[in-house]
């Protein structure tokens, strides 16, 4: 058993590095960064190879630390050193992204309202977004529940040794009227998305409603909500740069800190997890497909942002990027990328508000043996359905998503049974993500070719990327 080299409160408690392992571990990420990703940055290497480059470094790395230990069933305290220095890097990076959001969904929405001045399509926009947002996360639903009794998830599980906390949930006609916030900066500290998404809409409205009676003050309020947008989209793109290096130690942190041993002990669970995700990719091309999209293509230029939502676990997070990638890559109208990416961070998110609330229903009506007939799995898509409104999407809010359903369900004196999957939630986590936000940009694409604003064009062109120098 190795022995730390450094000691006392310095080392211990402020620097968090005690033991030789934890110097070779920051050594391998740096050598990942300035031997590998950098280089590949220099010779200006697609965004998308990049990223796919710090996926499989990351997972080499952390596996590879992981081997070191002799793959335990608990960290040890020098792993868990070098996950705290790999969450500089990491969580860091998901620090600058979420320092934009608020900025960025207020003003976004605010420009999209203007711009629509005197357009008659803004209402066709929302309603057919969220209309794709609900659909998909209805077949989410159905997804779940297919691969839950495929799996036969927790028919063979004892329910008498797995604990977990419940945590606050709200009835339905709550839930809706949350959504409407009393207090705006306190939506913002909350991150309530839909909340922030009204106040903007409203500003908006009402700056297009007082154009006619007093037309130079608020033309400079456009100006400077016009400058402001370009300022924070160039934030955005700068950070956005740097992301292949987040991923590398994001991703290696999470199986440094989770661990094979405790990944294989809900396997079937997280291998349901992940098919459920799949089977959604290829749903979301289907559609995109049904609208004259180039699956090809789409994947093509989804593929950075599918691989940081995949590995920063926030849909809220990612929401720079993907109203950068909807706008800069896929040539989706700004207002609609705007509108349509910012309800689907927080509202009708396939993973962690569709298949994964879904898969538990099924597995804990399973433990405790509830019949699930056929009215059970209606009711059971309704609740899915309706309890995906208004779930921040942020890193743990599946969580709360599942406590909606299964009390929804009746099962919330139940929720206990779901601790062994919540051992693991980085993991799962991960897959919930990625659908999230490949069902938002679906919803978005879906839209704008509805209502024909989408430039093929943009869209069609292999040359335009979202990484070049010249774009941040």
């Amino acid at each position: 058993m190795s022995e730390a080299i450094f000691h006392g409160v310095f080392f211990e408690k402020f620097l968090s590095i005690t033991y030789y392992q934890t110097l070779i571990g920051i050594g391998l990420l740096l050598i990942c960064f300035f031997a590998v990703l950098k280089p590949l940055q220099n010779k200006k290497v697609s965004f998308s190879i990049r990223m796919l480059a710090g996926l499989i470094l990351g997972a080499v790395l952390g596996l590879g630390i992981q081997a070191m230990a002799g793959f335990p069933t608990t960290p040890k305290t020098w792993m868990q050193e070098i996950a705290n220095w790999y969450g500089l890097f990491g969580r860091a990076f998901i620090a600058f992204i979420r320092m934009l959001v608020i900025p960025l969904i207020f003003v976004s929405i605010v420009k999209v309202i203007i711009d629509f001045s005197g357009k008659k399509n803004l209402p066709q926009i929302a309603f057919r977004g969220i209309f794709w947002l609900l659909f998909t996360t209805a077949i989410a639903c159905i997804v779940g529940i297919i691969l839950a009794n495929l799996f036969e998830l927790g028919e063979m599980s004892s329910t008498s040794v797995h604990h977990a906390e419940a945590k606050q949930y709200t009835s339905i006609i709550d839930t809706f009227v949350n959504l409407i916030p009393s207090n705006i900066i306190a939506s913002m500290v909350k991150e309530n998305i839909v909340g922030l998404v009204i106040f903007s809409a409203l500003m908006g409205l009402a700056a297009n409603r007082m154009e006619k009676k007093n037309p130079q003050p608020i033309a400079l309020f456009k100006t400077f909500i016009e400058a402001l947008y370009k300022i924070v989209m160039s934030i955005a793109m700068t950070i956005i740069k740097y992301m292949p290096y987040a991923v590398v130690a994001l991703l290696a942190r999470t199986i440094i800190s989770n661990g094979i041993p405790a990944i294989i002990e809900v396997s079937s669970f997280v291998a349901a997890v992940y098919i459920a995700m799949l089977i959604m990719l290829v749903v979301h091309i289907a559609i995109v497909m049904l609208h004259g999209i180039s699956p090809v293509m789409f994947i093509k230029k989804a593929l950075g942002t599918w691989l940081l939502a995949f590995t920063s676990r926030s849909s809220v997070g990612t929401l720079p990027m993907t109203i950068s990638t909807l706008t800069v890559r896929m040539g989706v109208n700004s207002g609609t990328a705007n509108l349509v990416g910012s309800l689907g961070s927080t509202m009708g998110m396939n993973g962690c508000a569709g298949f994964f609330p879904a898969l538990l229903a099924v597995m804990v009506a399973h433990m405790v043996g509830i019949d699930t007939n056929f009215q059970f799995y209606i009711m059971l898509v309704i609740v899915v359905v309706i309890g995906s409104i208004g779930i921040a999407g942020i890193p743990g809010t599946a969580t709360v998503a599942a406590t909606v359903v299964l009390s929804g369900m009746g099962m919330a004196q139940h929720f206990a049974l779901i601790g062994m999957v919540l051992a693991v939630d980085p993991i799962i986590d991960m897959a919930r993500t990625l659908a999230n936000v490949s069902g938002a940009m679906t919803a978005a694409v879906a839209t704008d070719r509805e209502v024909g604003t989408m430039d093929m064009d943009v869209f069609n062109d292999p040359n335009v990327i979202l990484d070049n120098d010249n774009s941040a």
